[in-house]
Parts: C-alpha cells; structure tokens; sequence
C-alpha cells in the first residue's frame, strides 16, 4: 500500500511539475522553460522532486485535465508546438490543438495501414529488391503516441504533415519505411515514402 502511494505521489508530482512548466513555457515564452521541464521530468522519475508551493492560473478543467495530462506524458514532455503563436489570453486554446493533434495522428495512422502497401508496390530498395504488394506481410504500422511525429502543423487552417513508420516483411526479410503523411483541411491530402531500411 504504501508503494502504492509513494508511486501515486510521484506521478502526481510529476503532472503538477509538467503543468507548471507548461503554463511557465506560456506566460514567459521563455525556451529554456522546455529543457527545465525535460530535466524536472527525470527528476520526478528518479523520486528527487521538491515541491514549492506556486500559484498559478490553470487552464483546464476536471473535465479535461486527463487529456492535457495524457498528451503530455505521451509526448516525453515535448509539447512545445502547442503554444507556437499562443498569447496569454488563448491558454485555453491548448485542449482544442491537443483533440486536432489526437485526430490527425489517428487519420495518418488509419491512411498508410490501409494504403501502406499500394505505396510500396514496385518499389526498389538498394536497387536490386522489388517488393511486391502481394508478397509483402505482416505490416505494422507504428501507432504508439510518441511515435507518430508531427513534423509540422498550422492549427490556424487545420493542416500538419505527420510522420509515421511501418514495419513489414517480404520473402522473410524484415523491412522498415516511413512515411509522410500531408493533412490539409483535416483531411488527409498525399502520402509520400520517404525511406526504407532493413531491419535486423
């Protein structure tokens, strides 16, 4: 019970540090706010946290604090993009950019599951290696949160290009490849293969 509870604290901890570096990245647009809370982060995981007591202005509420606290443990902490352009009085507008990053991952990821191997038919690799649609087996596309990228996002015109990475084989031979998946307007508008690699 009482490993129960220290880990409970810890993880609290661990939220309120991040929610705090969050707001501070905010209001001070301060860079160096971003590294602070990469090394608070270790910190709180190695159970070396201090808690001080600060008052600040949260913008969110119990209605959505799991979602703003999820992304950011989901993410490593880096969730800088978030406030690209924000002032202090648009806070609030993190939990609607966290739902657009949630839904654009999820359509990039549904788009090469399903067209993954469209995309890699014909393709050479080294030259020499064709693959073929239908030899190619066992596609996993990488779905976890931290690894789905996006490289690049305008949350003003709904547009963000994401980079997923698919694990596949052909004729027993393990392969990787990623791709560039190019949203606008919400919706999902190219596909690019940027590179394949052999997997050991």
């Amino acid at each position: 019970m009482a490993k129960n509870s220290k880990a409970l604290v810890t993880w609290m901890s661990i939220a309120f540090l991040l929610i705090g570096n969050l707001l501070g990245f905010a209001f001070y647009n301060d860079n160096a706010q971003v590294d602070d809370l990469q090394s608070q982060l270790v910190d709180a995981q190695n159970n070396s946290v201090v808690i001080q007591e600060v008052e600040v202005e949260v913008p969110v509420d119990s209605g959505n604090l799991d979602l703003v606290l999820e992304h950011i443990y989901d993410n490593d902490g880096s969730i800088n993009y978030l406030l690209n352009d924000l002032d202090d009085d648009e806070l609030s507008l993190i939990v609607d950019r966290i739902l657009f990053i949630n839904e654009i991952k999820a359509l990039a990821v549904n788009y090469v599951d399903t067209e993954a191997a469209d995309e890699l038919d014909k393709e050479l690799f080294n030259n020499t290696i064709e693959f073929d649609e239908d030899e190619i087996e066992r596609i996993r596309v990488q779905d976890d949160d931290d690894e789905v990228i996006v490289t690049s996002v305008d949350f003003e015109d709904s547009d963000a290009d994401v980079l997923i990475t698919v694990y596949f084989e052909q004729d027993d031979v393990k392969y990787e490849a990623d791709f560039n998946v190019e949203i606008k307007d919400n919706e999902v508008d190219d596909m690019d293969l940027l590179e394949i690699r052999e997997r050991n």
